[in-house]
This record gives C-alpha cells, structure tokens and sequence, in this order.
C-alpha cells in the first residue's frame, strides 16, 4: 500500500525572490531613475522593461551570492551583472521612472 504524504502550506513557506544573472553587456542598458523614496536620481540598468537600482559592489563570488539570496529571502528581486572588478548587485524598482540624459 503507497501512503501520501499531503503538505499544507505554512506561515513559513515563502517565496523567494528570484535572481537575475546577467553575463554579457547586452543583456542591459545602463541609466539613471528617480526612485520614489529618494530625491536623487540613482544608477540603475534596464532589464526586459524593468528598473533595477545599483545596490552594492562585490569582489568574491560567494559574497555576491550571499547577499542576493538575503535580498530575495526579503522579496527583492535582483539582478547581478559582472564589473571590472568584481561583481554588481542591483535591486528591482517597480515604481521607478526614468531620468532622461540631460
């Protein structure tokens, strides 16, 4: 006889956040957004018609990681470009608007 195992959701079960990994400069455009909660325009990229702000710079692979995975156990979604000199973090803005090049 086969038992089954049912799994009710509970108040811990979230949903993470997901990442996007980002490897070649084509896959983003690099601007500035105005940012409801900010009164100066930020760095930002454009990815498939959403506004992701610069978050943070990373050396280490495993630092990059990390902190993404913390971002999206908060329900930030992200995105991860490479850099010179290591590694890009930026982070989702839904409500942003773009800043036109003066």
């Amino acid at each position: 006889m086969l038992s089954q195992v049912h799994s009710q959701p509970s108040q811990i079960d979230r949903t993470v956040a997901p990442t996007k990994i980002l490897e070649f400069r084509s896959q983003y455009q690099s601007c500035r957004i105005r940012v409801p909660d900010l009164e100066l325009p930020v760095a930002a990229i454009l990815v498939d018609r959403e506004y992701y702000s610069f978050f943070k710079a990373v050396q280490e692979p495993s630092k990059v990681l990390a902190i993404a995975a913390k971002l999206g156990n908060r329900g930030d979604s992200t995105a991860i470009t490479k850099t010179a000199s290591g590694y890009a973090i930026w982070v989702l803005e839904p409500e942003a608007d773009a800043v036109k090049p003066s």
